[in-house]
């Protein structure tokens, strides 16, 4: 049997001390990607997959507008002064009416995005155009089919769309009966031009508010 120097063992020991362990910061700052980071099925806010630090479009709402809340809590937790769509023939905004229980769309004053359905004074989506903002899950307008597929594969349902024969439609179901709903809509080219997040049966109204 060999045996190796004093001095041999020594520098054998030190060097398996100076090994440390790698952690999964480590891994992910070298560029790994870990099998936590698949897309998340529950699509989490706080999930290592999907953060949502990024974008304040949530699952209960858009910014401290929570789905379900009142008009007034709407327009105090959304940080900005919101407006109508509708405008008068010089092109200023025509006051909402907050007392109305029908259905229609509040929208940032400076903004078109995103667009804010309430019913029952109450509100029940919101929609989105911008590729600037992106939805709980990581979906965005621009991408395609395949790409939305990889982000939700677990409760994705491809569907028709209403008008256009060659256009349809991603609904993502929520993990837990009476959650939020979250629909891209894909034009001809395969694309999404726009997505909501809402309540049903708002959030399957095909015309705005009908």
């Amino acid at each position: 049997m060999k045996h190796l120097p004093i001095a041999g063992l020594l520098l054998l020991s030190l060097t398996a001390c100076d090994r440390t362990a790698e952690t999964p910061a480590d891994a992910l700052a070298k560029g790994a990607t870990p099998a936590a980071a698949a897309a998340d099925a529950d699509l989490a806010t706080r999930s290592p997959a999907d953060p949502r630090t990024d974008s304040p479009a949530q699952l209960d709402g858009f910014a401290g507008a929570k789905l379900g809340a009142g008009i007034a809590e709407v327009r105090s937790g959304f940080g900005e002064p919101l407006q109508g769509l509708g405008t008068d023939a010089s092109g200023k905004p025509l006051p909402a009416d907050d007392s109305n229980d029908g259905c229609y769309f509040l929208r940032p004053q400076d903004a078109e995005d995103p667009r804010l359905m309430i019913e029952g004074r109450k509100l029940v989506r919101y929609d989105v155009r911008s590729a600037a903002i992106t939805a709980p899950g990581g979906g965005k307008v621009g991408m395609t089919l395949g790409e939305l597929q990889v982000l939700y594969p677990e409760r994705g349902d491809v569907g028709p769309d209403k008008y256009d024969e060659k256009a349809q439609h991603l609904r993502v179901r929520p993990a837990q009966e009476g959650g939020a709903v979250i629909d891209f809509a894909l034009g001809a080219d395969g694309r999404v031009g726009a997505w909501r997040v809402g309540q049903t049966p708002q959030v399957d109204y095909v015309e705005g508010c009908g």
